[in-house]
């Protein structure tokens, strides 16, 4: 394989793989965010 092919390969993987974490870390930072004002249909008293 030529070496600029492999240099192309890597930056995609690298792209992707900087991407993923990026949506890990917001997924982590917000699984428990509640925003005010906003309706939950998880609630008994949801139907307000």
């Amino acid at each position: 394989m030529p070496t600029e092919t492999a240099i192309v390969i890597i930056g995609i993987v690298l792209v992707f793989a900087a991407f993923a974490i990026a949506l890990g870390w917001a997924a982590f930072y917000t699984r428990n965010v509640r925003t005010p004002g906003a309706t939950y249909f998880d609630t008994p008293d949801s139907r307000k």
